[in-house]
């Protein structure tokens, strides 16, 4: 059942669950059988079942305590919300007998919270705090699938690959860090099959919303400290003060959205900026200034392979971007035509079929990753550059 938030739960609050039980389990003997996914099963469980074999009952070993700690901590800001996660969904974990899991950035689940019973049936899973439930672990289930789909996910009965996971109903929604943008972990709700309700999957999906918005706050609190510790810097010219991330906390004589592009691992020093040129980086409180330096000489190289990218060389060093296999072909082509081209010549020169629109829908997103490297009527490289085929 899809619901006008785009949600699709397991079954509708008037079917009966052991009747949709039966039904699916003819579903899943056929896929056991055949290997082929029958017609019948929900989109996101026949993707699911695509992306395995049915042969065999997988186990996930669980990881040492230390190793567990070890994962804890280095999950602080998922753990920071796990009191908010309690407060909205374990009263109704603990009143429909399921049970509340949060598990990492990799399938690993930290935190395990509901009634003893449930508890007790789910250690005889192996669906314990440390024990990956990945789909590549245990075949599809809510928190693994919800992982791979990057949404929420409801998987009913025997629309898990194990079969001693049929008479369960897991509810699962990813959290994600809006300040790396990277996944956190994923929130589950699981019980027996019966205690399922479409109306589950909209409640962990609002109390991970809820969460990843409780994040945001907080990010958006230690920007305006960042943005303090720069007080002494106003009126001392151009800079622009950033998180470790690349979030903007404060910029003055830049014209900038809410983030810049900043390399891993950012040291002080001298460095290029696509949005910004050539800066100083300087640490302060929380963050880091990247204050306008002299302009320097500026080299490219267009890396095609294993992995394309863009080395631009400036008196700082070397800033290492990543590119898409179709943007590395076009700078690859400005970088062989110094005088630049055209839309059309551009579109004449690049694999498969394009239109004018998407070339120039293209540049645009690739001007704003390379800032003033990229010229416009024609398109050229502002620097010089080379083409190297292959790294070595």
């Amino acid at each position: 059942m899809s619901t006008a938030s785009g949600l699709e739960a397991a079954l509708t609050a008037f079917e009966d669950p052991a009747a949709k039980a039966r039904d699916l389990l003819r579903l899943h003997r056929t896929w056991a059988h055949t290997h082929e996914v029958p017609a019948g099963a929900r989109g996101v469980v026949a993707r699911s079942w695509l992306r395995q074999t049915p042969e065999g009952d997988k186990t996930s070993t669980p990881i040492s305590d230390a190793a567990l700690l070890a994962r804890r901590e280095r999950s602080k800001l998922l753990a920071s919300v796990v009191p908010l996660l309690k407060e909205r969904l374990l009263p109704l974990a603990n009143e429909a007998g399921n049970e509340l899991v949060i598990s990492d950035d990799e399938g690993y689940p930290l935190w395990m919270f509901g009634p003893s019973p449930v508890r007790r049936r789910s250690d005889g899973l192996g669906f314990v705090e440390g024990a990956r439930w990945r789909e590549g672990d245990v075949g599809t289930n809510a928190l693994g699938t919800a992982m791979e789909e990057r949404r929420p996910v409801q998987i009913f009965g025997p629309e898990h690959a194990r079969e001693d996971q049929h008479a369960w109903v897991c509810t699962s929604a990813p959290i994600t860090d809006r300040r790396a943008r990277t996944p956190l972990g994923v929130v589950t709700l699981s019980g027996a099959f019966r205690t399922a309700h479409p109306h589950t999957l909209m409640l962990v999906t609002m109390a991970v919303r809820e969460a990843v918005d409780t994040l945001a706050g907080e990010h958006d609190r230690d920007l305006r400290r960042v943005a303090r510790a720069s007080e002494p810097y106003a009126g001392t010219g151009r800079f622009v003060v950033v998180d470790r991330h690349g979030w903007v906390a404060r910029a003055e004589g830049y014209g900038v959205g809410e983030r810049v592009w900043v390399p891993s691992g950012l040291r002080a020093g001298s460095l290029w900026v696509p949005d910004l040129g050539q800066v100083l980086a300087e640490p302060i409180a929380g963050g880091w200034l990247l204050h306008e330096e002299a302009a320097a000489s500026v080299t490219l190289e267009v890396v095609r392979r294993p992995t394309p990218r863009l080395l631009v060389t400036t008196d700082g060093g070397v800033v290492d971007i990543p590119l898409s296999e179709r943007h590395a072909e076009i700078v690859a082509l400005l970088a062989q035509h110094p005088s630049g081209l055209d839309t059309a010549a551009l579109m004449a020169r690049l694999d498969g079929a394009t239109t004018p629109v998407t070339i120039r829908a293209e540049l645009s997103r690739l001007r704003k990753r390379l800032g003033g490297l990229i010229d416009s009527r024609p398109y050229r490289l502002t620097a010089r550059a080379t083409v190297r085929l292959d790294a070595t």
